[in-house]
């Protein structure tokens, strides 16, 4: 985001060095870029493609989506993965409009499919799990602050201004994240931009940090180093659920349920492969494992969300202009820096 500017001299630079470890080129392999670091999920996604196919799968985790889309603009003249699965409809769009993602008919893309929002008409999208905003903050530390007693954790967007809570609000950067990207784009369409960037402007003063990863907050929050965050509801799921942490959370109203899609990377070493990995991810057996293995919201209308979870068709949505979103990324992006004055 931001024209990656940054990100891409940097991967630029870490090329060099990851040339000699690259994956071989091969037709029984598929390299496969994620932003997903459950582990268990990811090690059950490549085991059981490779039963069904006899492909094996080279992924790479790279937790920014930001530095993901970088580096497939940094490796367009000689592309390295097949596929990406992980991003949110804003910037797969970006490499869309940059001609470097694919088009394929999906098996399971039917016109209802596409008609809820989980995959594009061009083909070129591919939704396979939802994930939504979700407020948290530790438990036991915000119990213990002497300047939080009889303060109410906050559940909306309009608590986390709360003036009690200066200096304990982490969340992701939007120049580097889609989590932060889309938050702050969720203002707008909530707000109206005016409004929008005042309710940065007063969220800037609470704010303990700005981390460069989606899922950095949770961790952060989990140490104690913040007491509140905003982290996508499946890294918070993973440390309530999955890790046993003490965090409280809380999913806002006026949000965005963000799906992400999966994208063939134009070009890509294996795209027969890749074809078949995108039908793999709509599957029944990746839609029933993206909530257990992955604590992920399934597309498909036949598997129920994780207990304490609600269904997609529950949350109360702001009119997410994705084409708008995609046109006024750098925009935005400048705009939040020059606010807040990072």
């Amino acid at each position: 985001m931001c024209k990656f500017a940054v990100l891409k001299s940097t991967i630029a630079g870490m090329l060099m060095v990851l040339a000699v470890s690259a994956p071989a080129w091969a037709k029984d392999k598929i390299v496969v870029y994620t932003g997903i670091n459950e582990e268990r999920f990811t090690s059950a996604l490549k085991q059981e493609f490779t039963r069904q196919t006899g492909i094996d799968v080279d992924m790479l985790v790279i937790p920014a989506n930001g530095t993901m889309i970088a580096r497939i603009e940094t490796e367009k003249n000689r592309p390295r993965a097949d596929v990406i699965v992980d991003t949110t409809v804003d910037f797969l769009q970006k490499l869309k409009s940059e001609g470097l993602i694919e088009p394929y008919k999906a098996k399971t893309e039917t016109p209802q499919f596409v008609q809820r929002g989980y995959a594009d008409n061009d083909g070129y999208m591919h939704g396979w799990f939802a994930i939504v905003p979700t407020i948290f903050w530790n438990k036991e530390q915000f119990a213990s602050d002497s300047s939080l007693k009889g303060v109410q954790p906050p559940t909306s967007w309009q608590d986390l201004l709360n003036p009690a809570f200066k200096g304990k609000v982490i969340v992701p950067n939007p120049q580097t994240t889609a989590m932060g990207a889309v938050m702050y784009i969720t203002q707008i369409f909530r707000l109206g931009e005016a409004n929008a960037w005042e309710y940065a402007r007063k969220l800037n003063n609470n704010i303990a940090q700005y981390t460069a990863s989606a899922s950095l907050p949770v961790a952060l929050v989990e140490r104690g180093e913040g007491t509140i965050g905003v982290a996508w509801s499946n890294n918070v799921l993973a440390a309530t659920m999955g890790r046993g942490q003490k965090l409280g959370y809380a999913i806002p109203q006026d949000n965005a349920v963000s799906v992400w899609v999966a994208g063939i990377v134009k070009g890509g070493p294996n795209p027969d492969a890749a074809r078949r990995f995108i039908d793999f991810l709509q599957s029944d057996y990746v839609q029933q494992a993206a909530p257990r293995l992955g604590y992920l919201l399934p597309v498909s209308s036949s598997v129920p969300p994780l207990e304490g979870m609600p269904a997609l068709s529950s949350i109360r949505t702001v009119k997410y202009d994705h084409d708008w979103a995609t046109k006024n990324m750098d925009r935005v992006c400048k705009q939040w820096a020059k606010e807040t004055n990072n």
